[in-house]
């Protein structure tokens, strides 16, 4: 019989992080089969470094032997997956217990698609951010939680998505950090070729979720909880080294014959990266969803990326030939009203988090995702919050 729950982890020259990962994960329960995919030069995730009882029946270690990018990756480890349901985690991240009690209501209600908030984060001992240095470092950070289950739809949070172009996933359920039925995932490829696409897995899946899922909730729970690392997306991110030339980036690279979209800014950067995987999604999809909103797209670009501001003229000329300079304007401005407001309430909630507590808890010295996870179940228990799960979800 198929466990109910399959977690898999695509992993690439990061023992250090996944080891302790997967430990923690198979410390949960015994329901819970774990699916690494490794395509990193130095066979170091085994069953001997991993050492933990009973590891052999639910712990599937896949070595491709092949070069893979990212994208490829995530569709390769999700062939050795046999879980009634599906979550895709990074190796520096890690899920709570209550992830099991989850897959079987899901499967119980016929669930196919769940978005979680993100109460808890946890960020790895070599984790540094560029103004705060190590105060995040080693730590777990916790915020309110209510523990209710809402019904959700999917395909409105798609349309929110398309006009703030270059946003990133925002609040459209997902495969990765996020929990879907195998059935889905299979409906997926079988209309759309891959799960996963684009040079963004979690953006690119997350689109053709919200089109395909009949039935999605919500859930306001620390199921899933997100790691930064200093070798992470995120870390490298808070560090503000998460930009530069397209085809020198690593991963872009490793797209090999990639046709970038010459409306997209041909630069990396996380807004350009989020862009073109979900214009790839939309793509896919086809037409349905409204205009697709380039302009704040270029806003966000002449913002945050001055110094690449060419191959923003660049993307905006391709986009001003196809649209009409009327449209274009107007969109801009727009853009530029819509993106101003948003880092006004940042800046606001930056400024509210440093004075107030609201609720945000710190617990350090974790050396890693596993002595996490063990601290985090003993501060769920204390929480006296439970998750909610039963019929009456609206």
């Amino acid at each position: 019989m198929p466990p109910i729950l399959s977690v898999i982890i695509p992993t690439h020259n990061r023992a250090h992080y996944a080891i302790p990962t997967i430990k923690s994960i198979l410390a949960l329960s015994l329901e819970i089969e774990v699916v690494v995919c490794d395509t990193s030069e130095l066979d170091l995730i085994t069953p001997e470094f991993i050492n933990y009882e009973g590891l052999n029946e639910r712990l599937v270690i896949v070595r491709p032997g092949r070069p893979l990018n990212g994208v490829e990756n995530f569709n390769e480890s999700l062939l050795s997956a046999t879980g009634s349901y599906l979550v895709f985690i990074g190796d520096d991240d890690f899920v709570s217990s209550n992830i099991v009690d989850v897959a079987k209501w899901a499967s119980r209600e016929s669930i196919d698609a769940i978005k979680f908030t993100f109460p808890v984060h946890y960020y790895w001992p070599d984790f540094i951010h560029r103004t705060r240095g190590v105060e995040y470092s080693g730590a777990l950070y916790v915020d309110c939680f209510t523990g209710k289950v809402t019904r959700y739809w999917p395909k409105k949070a798609l349309a929110k998505a398309l006009r703030n172009f270059g946003g990133g996933v925002l609040e459209m359920p997902r495969a990765y950090a996020g929990m879907i039925s195998g059935e889905l995932a299979k409906k997926i490829k079988l209309n759309y070729g891959a799960l996963f696409g684009g040079v963004s897995p979690d953006i690119f899946s997350a689109a053709l979720i919200s089109v395909e899922s009949k039935k999605c909730v919500k859930i306001d729970f620390p199921v899933i909880i997100p790691g930064a690392s200093g070798a992470s997306t995120a870390g490298i991110s808070a560090n503000g080294k998460h930009v530069g030339g397209l085809r020198d980036n690593p991963h872009i690279s490793a797209h090999v014959n990639l046709k970038w979209n010459e409306k997209v800014p041909e630069f990396y950067s996380v807004p350009t990266v989020w862009s073109y995987s979900l214009l790839k999604a939309v793509e896919a999809i086809g037409n349905g969803f409204g205009d697709i909103n380039f302009p704040r797209l270029y806003i966000k670009c002449f913002i945050y990326h001055r110094k690449f501001a060419k191959f923003t003229l660049a993307s905006l000329r391709s986009y001003v030939r196809s649209e009409g300079n009327f449209k274009v304007f107007f969109g801009l401005l727009m853009g530029f009203i819509a993106e101003s407001w948003w880092i006004v309430r940042k800046l606001y909630d930056r400024l509210i988090n440093r004075y107030t507590t609201r609720g945000l808890e710190s617990h350090g010295d974790l050396a890693d995702t596993f002595a996490a996870s063990l601290r985090l179940e003993k501060l769920i228990k204390e929480s006296g919050v439970a998750l909610v799960l039963n019929k009456d979800f609206q």
